[in-house]
C-alpha cells in the first residue's frame, strides 16, 4: 500500500520527480560513484593487458582501450556541464549511454582475449578467467534506475542483456553456452537491485517533497502573521522579538471608524468591512522595503468596523521631514478607496467614515507570553482615539453639521486632526481644514489638555 502511495505521488508530480532523478544521475556521474567506476574500468583494462601480453596475445594492446568510451564519458561529462549547464538535463541519458558502452567494452575485451582462435585446452583456461565478470558487469550496468517509470528501466535492462548476449554469441557461442547461467543471474540481480534503487528514490522523493510542502505551507501561513522582512530575519536565525522596533519613537496615529456602523443591515456587511480594510492595508504597504524599514504606513490593527494605522513608526515614512503631509495624503487615499468600496457595496443609504489623527510618542512591544504579537502603545494612540470620537460631542457635532450645510453636504466623511499636525501641513493641505476654537466652546480634550484648536475636513 505504501509503495502504491509513493508511486501515485510521483506520477502526480512527474516533472518534479523527473528533475529529482536528473539531479541524482548528474550526481552519480560527477561525484565518487562515477569516478570510482571509471578507475575500476581503467584497472580492468590494464590487468587484461598485462595478462594477455604475457601470453603473447596479438591484441593485448587494443584491450587497453576497450573501456575508453565510458571512461571518457564519465570524466568529460562534468567538464561539459560546467561549460554548458543545459547538458546537465541529459544526465540520465548520459548515464544509460555510459552503462551501455561498459557492456560494449566488456564484449570488446572478450573479443581481444579470445583472438586468435584457441585449441580446446587453452580455450577452457581462457574461458574461466572472465566468467565471473559477466555476472558483475551486467549487474552493475542494470542496477541503477533513473527513469520516472520502472517499466522503462526494466525494458532497458532487457535490451542491455539482449545486446550483450548477441555480441557474446558472435564472439564465441561456446563461451556464451558455458556462461548462460551467469547471464541470467546478472539480469535477475540487476533487476532486483534496480527495483530496490528505484523504490528508495521514490520514497526519498516523497518524504522530501512532503517535508518541503509542509515547510512551504508553514511559511505561507506564517507570512499571514508577520511581514516579509520578519520572515527573512527569522530564516537568518534572528528571534521574533528582534524583527520589529521596540524603542520609543514618535508617530502620527490614524484611527478610522465607520459612522453608525451598527445601523448597517446587510448580509455582506462583514465582507464589506474586510474589503475596505484590505484596500487600506494595500495603501499602508505602498513603498514597503527593508533596510531601512519603510512603507507608507503601518497597519496596527482592525477592530471590527475600525482600522488603526501608524505613520512614521515602526516603519519610516517616505519623507520623514514631511510626516504631517504624508499622513494627510494617506488619509485622503483611504477615503477614496472607502468611497469606492461603498459604491460597489451598493447599500440603500449612504455609508460614511471618520478619522482622527494625532501626533505623539509611541513605543513598540511584543506580548510577554503566549503568542507574541506586535503592538504599539503610547500617548499618540490615546489621543487619536479621542480625536476621532470628539465628532460625537453635541457642540462639536453641531459645528460640523453647520459647516456641512454650508457646503451642501447631507452625508459626509470626517477627518479630524490635532493642532500640531495642522501647523505642520503645507498650505495646500491647510486650506482643506476648518478650525474649532475649543476655548470658545468651553471644551477640553482631557487626553490633550494643551490643545486650543481642533481642525476638521469634510469629504463627500
Amino acid at each position: 500500500m505504501n509503495s502504491e502511495k509513493y508511486s501515485a505521488y510521483c506520477r502526480e508530480h512527474i516533472k518534479e520527480f523527473r528533475d529529482e532523478l536528473r539531479d541524482e544521475a548528474s550526481q552519480a556521474l560527477t561525484s565518487w560513484p562515477g569516478k570510482s567506476a571509471a578507475i575500476l574500468l581503467a584497472m580492468s583494462s590494464v590487468m587484461t593487458y598485462v595478462t594477455r601480453s604475457g601470453s603473447q596475445s596479438p591484441l593485448a594492446f587494443q584491450a587497453l582501450f576497450a573501456y575508453a568510451v565510458p571512461i571518457l564519458l564519465i570524466f568529460l561529462f562534468p567538464i561539459a556541464s560546467l561549460l554548458n549547464s543545459r547538458i546537465e538535463k541529459y544526465s540520465r541519458v548520459a548515464l544509460d549511454l555510459a552503462s551501455l558502452t561498459v557492456l560494449l567494452g566488456f564484449c570488446l575485451t572478450l573479443r581481444f582475449v579470445f583472438e586468435p582462435r584457441l585449441i580446446l585446452d587453452q580455450q577452457s583456461a581462457i574461458f574461466l578467467v572472465p566468467s565471473g565478470q559477466i555476472n558483475f558487469t551486467l549487474l552493475m550496468t542494470t542496477a541503477f534506475s533513473y527513469h520516472t517509470s520502472y517499466r522503462t528501466t526494466l525494458l532497458r535492462n532487457i535490451m542491455f542483456t539482449v545486446i550483450m548476449v548477441s555480441l557474446i554469441f558472435l564472439i564465441s557461442p561456446q563461451y556464451l553456452a558455458t556462461n548462460a547461467v551467469q547471464v541470467i543471474q546478472g539480469l535477475l540481480a540487476g533487476t532486483i537491485f534496480s527495483w530496490m534503487f528505484f523504490a528508495r528514490v521514490q520514497i526519498r522523493f516523497y518524504y522530501r517533497s512532503i517535508d518541503a510542502d509542509t515547510r512551504q505551507h508553514l511559511y505561507n501561513q506564517l507570512s499571514k502573521l508577520v511581514y516579509p522582512h520578519q520572515l527573512e530575519m527569522i530564516k537568518a536565525g534572528d528571534e521574533l522579538e528582534d524583527t520589529m522596533p521596540v524603542a520609543k519613537g514618535r508617530a502620527i496615529i490614524n484611527v478610522f471608524d465607520v459612522q453608525r456602523s451598527s445601523e448597517i443591515k446587510h448580509e455582506r456587511t462583514k465582507s464589506f468591512f474586510l474589503d475596505v480594510f484590505r484596500n487600506f492595508f494595500q495603501i499602508c504597504m505602498l513603498g514597503y522595503q527593508h533596510n531601512p524599514l519603510k512603507s507608507r504606513a503601518f497597519r496596527l490593527k482592525e477592530t471590527g468596523d475600525g482600522f488603526i494605522s501608524s505613520i512614521g513608526y515602526p516603519f519610516l515614512a517616505d519623507e520623514p521631514d514631511l510626516l504631517a503631509d504624508h499622513a494627510i495624503s494617506t488619509a485622503l487615499m483611504m477615503f477614496r478607496e472607502f468611497n469606492e468600496e461603498v459604491r460597489r457595496f451598493g447599500y440603500s443609504t449612504p455609508i460614511k467614515g471618520a478619522m482622527g489623527l494625532a501626533f505623539n510618542s509611541v513605543q513598540g512591544t511584543f506580548q510577554s507570553s503566549g503568542i507574541k504579537s506586535y503592538d504599539l502603545f503610547g500617548d499618540a494612540l490615546i489621543q487619536a482615539y479621542r480625536y476621532e470620537e470628539i465628532r460625537k460631542h453635541p457642540v462639536i457635532e453641531k459645528l460640523i453639521n453647520d459647516r456641512a450645510l454650508e457646503l451642501g453636504l447631507a452625508h459626509y466623511n470626517i477627518l479630524i486632526i490635532q493642532e500640531v499636525i495642522y501647523n505642520s501641513l503645507k498650505t495646500e493641505y491647510k486650506a482643506l481644514f476648518d478650525r474649532i476654537n475649543l476655548r470658545e466652546i468651553s471644551f477640553q480634550i482631557r487626553q490633550d489638555i494643551s490643545a486650543e484648536y481642533v481642525y476638521f475636513h469634510l469629504l463627500p
